[in-house]
């Protein structure tokens, strides 16, 4: 199981060369805090519009938008997902290819889209006392994904599930003690998703993001 902690400070620092991309080198995960990952898959057995390197992303929000922007600069597919039409018109405004969605009720369609990339990004909280509203559709999910391309799988959550420190340093290996109904759901959310991408055989990751600041936000 790999864990990061990581914060996003006003200008967004990750590059897309953070991911494992499907090439020969070894890729690193977020190289400005330290944090690294296995090597990449290989697909040189395919052709290579069939190994470029293409990144689906569940709720394209704050932090998604400035990884997708990053991504494509460097050659990636990128497509995402939203809520409303008004957000997909805004982000199609800014270039971005994206899917309306409902995580409680996701359209067949965008989960069959799911089969031609090599990576997800998920970014969509837990809802109310439901949990992540993506595992509620766990089976659906898995067996789209099992025929599919994909060979890195990340989920985006938080460090409210390490609870009240006291001012201690905390890092991955830090226990976890969560206090908010909403950072327990996060931590079954990491669980549900770790052991969904593992158990697929996929390079399995969660990112816990600190407090998230930039442009038109504040702390």
């Amino acid at each position: 199981m790999e864990i990061y902690q990581v914060k996003i400070p006003a200008r967004f620092p990750l590059q897309a060369g953070c991911f494992p991309s499907n090439s020969k080198k070894t890729s690193t995960f977020l190289p400005r805090v330290a944090a690294f990952t296995t090597s990449s898959h290989s697909l040189t057995d395919k052709s290579e519009s069939e190994s470029q390197n293409r990144m689906f992303i569940l709720g394209m929000g704050f932090v998604c938008q400035f990884f997708a922007q990053s991504l494509q600069k460097e050659g990636w597919v990128v497509t995402g997902t939203c809520t409303s039409k008004t957000k997909k018109k805004h982000l199609e405004e800014k270039g971005f290819h994206v899917h309306l969605l409902d995580a409680n009720q996701p359209e067949l369609s965008t989960l069959n889209a799911l089969k031609c990339y090599t990576h997800l990004l998920v970014s969509i909280p837990p809802v109310g006392c439901a949990g992540d509203p993506m595992l509620q559709h766990e089976e659906l999910l898995r067996s789209k994904l099992l025929d599919g391309n994909l060979q890195w799988l990340c989920y985006l959550s938080s460090t409210s599930v390490y609870g009240h420190c006291d001012g201690a340093w905390v890092d991955e290996d830090y226990p976890t003690s969560p206090t908010s109904e909403l950072a327990k759901l996060r931590l079954d959310a990491e669980e549900g998703w770790l052991n969904l991408g593992q158990s697929l055989g996929f390079s399995t990751q969660v990112f816990r993001l600190g407090g998230i600041y930039g442009p038109g936000r504040r702390l």
